[in-house]
């Protein structure tokens, strides 16, 4: 473990002292925050008067970094952000969303007071109250939701407006269980891959990604760090500088695909296939590393014979690219040792999303590059996340075992469409640090649910949201500068301390003071609802001799600290059934799955579904936009000029075979609904048969038109992972 000292870090008072010798000329640690010319800083042609302080924050959002970053403060007012130039990841310099943190801060239209509903749900009626009416109004309609149909009528739903320990992962929840109300799984995003991996290697744990700068070789399947990791393509390039290979595989030509070594544009869904008909040239042509697989594996014998179903000939077939390009991505892959994979979360939100995974996992372990410097596989990392889940959740407090619903079947729970919810209905639905519409799958039938005059549904937000429009109360939520908090990467090994820089704006309220108070209207003396944050992290920190040096003191003197794993697997010990890295699972059979691994059409496909695919041929992916994270920041005036209106980009063959042509509006349909969106047609950006839009745009400003209208509400295969991209619609000219 390495904290800010030594030449990997610093400390705030070392950074306090820097900075005078430099003028406090922050531009000079990367890009400026934008400043909101309605902000009030007391500034006149860059010259600044009244005190000047610096305050260390984190970027809560939802995104592989975390930035460290720095505000700097003017007679109480943030009036600059930048990122930390010390830390290895940020580097000084926010992304174009996090550049503009001011901007969301002090917006002008930031709720500041609580609401309630004053018209019909939706109409955008409100009428100003006091919190204790509006703690009266929710502590009512709980009780007697509780009193009517029990506890589990009451459901939460949120997912990344923060994702610091105690605002997200802990106080809530401990709200939630003393009530014994519904449970949520957080299945959106990773938890098919968190679940497939450790069959194969005992754990998700992935390699730091500075050490991407030491690859020979780096494979990016199914991301795109240019838009969703920014951070990680400094390390990226460091390795190309050194001669390193870049092989891209995705269905979409983004901007690294376009400079790429090797580009491979698979069909989307047959990940599984390419990864296996890859194995067998490997394993049939000797070039795996014999001796790794005959000390460290197991059920090679049982790969061996499942790749002979996965010839050149077929998978080419199977995933519309040549045997030239199969052959092309095995010579560049097995010729550069070490080399790394990156696994991303695009083409796992599919029905067999998690089979996928587990397909690619092997490469590694056949190429011997498992815990070797600059080698292995890439995904996320949890292994540093340094709470106790039972302490910050505290889930000995519920009552007893309560039910728990999939988020990715929202619309069908307040719908009243799950068996589960027919049998018990959704009365009250508290709403934080989440905005399903438009984020959330199946949009219009959350919509459905949300107009139930007989749902309750409280909303605490920075903004007036899409979803806060239903919303029965809304409460004024704090913004991350106004509340203390430790956030981690997810894909970096550091655990940062993010300050509270100013008072809640307004009457907002943090979620940590919202939920305290809230269980003390409901008469819960439990003594965990008097905790501060300052309070769970302190006592929250697990008792682990690799987090001796986490404590709140030197989070608060260091800003952020690093712990170290060193080479990922380098002791070659797995946490497997076998203490070897499996490529045959008696465990993962038992979970439903081929114990090796294989390729199955996907629900929604020309194979998997032929009628389906007759009426709707195109298979739309639903990426991320680089300047959007999921819903947040397009009210953003600057995000909001950039980003434009949403559109959805064809293959020219499609746009011929239906008369349409660059520019035209186009209508895209399915079962589910439909959207009017401009197209841009391009020859190379998709095969024929894909389209791509990214979400998520929010519904008010696309005139209804966001792209999850068509996202699909399915259960991919393991884990409760969602199927976004399981996505058949047809496409014509409006």
């Amino acid at each position: 473990m390495t904290d800010s000292k030594g030449g990997k870090g610093f400390s705030r008072r070392s950074f306090l002292k820097g900075s005078t010798a430099l003028g406090l000329s922050m531009g000079l640690f990367g890009l400026t925050a934008c400043t909101n010319k309605n902000s009030g800083s007391k500034s006149t042609m860059g010259v600044q008067t009244g005190e000047k302080t610096l305050t260390t924050l984190t970027c809560p959002r939802n995104c592989y970094d975390s930035c460290s970053l720095i505000g700097e403060k003017i007679d109480g007012r943030i009036v600059r952000i930048v990122g930390d130039p010390k830390n290895p990841i940020t580097a000084g310099t926010p992304c174009v969303k996090g550049q503009t943190h001011i901007n969301v801060l002090y917006h002008p239209d930031r709720i500041l007071h609580p609401l309630k509903r004053a018209g019909k749900k939706g109409e955008g009626k409100w009428e100003k109250i006091t919190w204790d009416e509006a703690y009266d109004t929710i502590t009512q309609k709980l009780n007697e939701a509780i009193a009517q149909y029990g506890s589990e009528s009451i459901m939460p739903y949120n997912f990344s407006g923060t994702i610091g320990f105690i605002h997200q992962h802990g106080v809530p929840w401990r709200f939630f269980n003393k009530i014994g109300a519904t449970n949520i799984t957080r299945t959106v995003c990773n938890t098919g891959g968190k679940a497939a991996l450790p069959y194969t290697y005992g754990d998700f744990s992935s390699i730091d990604p500075e050490s991407f700068a030491k690859t020979k070789c780096y494979v990016t399947w199914g991301t795109n760090e240019s838009y969703t990791n920014v951070h990680s393509v400094k390390f990226i390039q460091q390795a190309r500088d050194n001669g390193a290979k870049l092989i891209v595989v995705n269905p979409h030509r983004h901007p690294l695909a376009s400079q790429a070594d090797l580009f491979i544009q698979l069909k989307p869904g047959t990940d599984a296939a390419f990864a296996l008909g890859v194995q067998h040239i490997i394993i049939n042509e000797n070039l795996y590393d014999k001796d790794f697989v005959e000390n460290y594996t197991m059920g090679f014998e049982e790969l061996k014979q499942q790749v002979q179903n996965y010839p050149p000939s077929k998978v080419a077939q199977i995933c519309e690219v040549t045997e030239e390009e199969i052959r092309a991505f095995v010579k560049m892959y097995t010729q550069a040792k070490p080399s790394i994979i990156r696994m991303g979360f695009g083409f796992e939100r599919r029905t067999h999303g998690g089979a996928m995974v587990r397909a690619i996992s092997f490469l590694p372990a056949l190429m011997g590059v498992v815990g070797v410097e600059g080698g292995g596989f890439s995904y996320v990392n949890y292994s540093h996340y340094p709470f106790d889940n039972n302490y910050t959740k505290r889930p000995d407090l519920a009552p007893r075992k309560t039910r728990t619903i999939n988020m990715n079947e929202l619309g069908k729970a307040i719908a009243g469409e799950l068996p589960t919810t027919k049998e018990i209905p959704v009365k009250v639905l508290i709403c934080f640090s989440g905005n399903p519409i438009p984020s959330a799958p199946n949009v219009n039938m959350i919509k459905k649910g949300l107009e139930r005059e007989d749902l309750f549904t409280v909303v605490h937000e920075v903004f007036m949201t899409d979803t806060a429009d239903y919303a029965d109360i809304i409460l004024p939520a704090a913004h991350f500068t106004e509340f203390e908090d430790v956030v981690a990467d997810y894909l970096g090994w550091y655990v940062r301390y993010s300050e509270q820089a100013l008072e809640p704006m307004g009457e907002s309220k943090s979620n940590v003071q919202l939920f305290n108070e809230l269980a003390k209207r409901m008469g819960f003396t439990d003594e965990c609802f008097n905790e501060t944050s300052a309070d769970i992290i302190k006592k929250g920190i697990l008792n682990k001799p690799i987090f001796k040096e986490i404590t709140y003191e030197n989070l608060r003197k260091n800003h952020w600290i690093k712990v170290d794993f060193g080479n990922v697997f380098s002791d070659h010990k797995f946490n497997t059934p076998s203490g070897k890295i499996e490529f045959y699972s008696e465990s993962i059979k038992k979970a439903g799955l081929h114990p090796v691994a294989e390729y199955l059409p996907e629900e929604e496909s020309q194979e998997g579904s032929p009628a389906l695919f007759a009426q709707y041929p195109i298979n739309l992916l639903t990426p991320a936009s680089p300047q959007l994270l999921s819903s947040q920041w397009h009210n953003v005036p600057y995000i909001k000029e950039n980003l434009g209106e949403p559109f959805v980009t064809v293959n020219a063959k499609d746009a011929e075979d239906r008369g349409i042509k660059d520019g035209d509006y186009c209508v895209i349909q399915n079962d589910r609904g439909q959207v009017k969106l401009k197209a841009k047609v391009s020859n190379t950006a998709v095969k024929a048969g894909v389209a791509v839009s990214f979400k998520s745009y929010w519904n008010k400003y696309t005139d209804g038109n966001t792209i999850n209208c068509l996202a699909p509400d399915g259960i991919g295969d393991l884990d409760g992972i969602s199927t976004y991209n399981t996505n058949l619609v047809q496409i014509t000219k409006a």
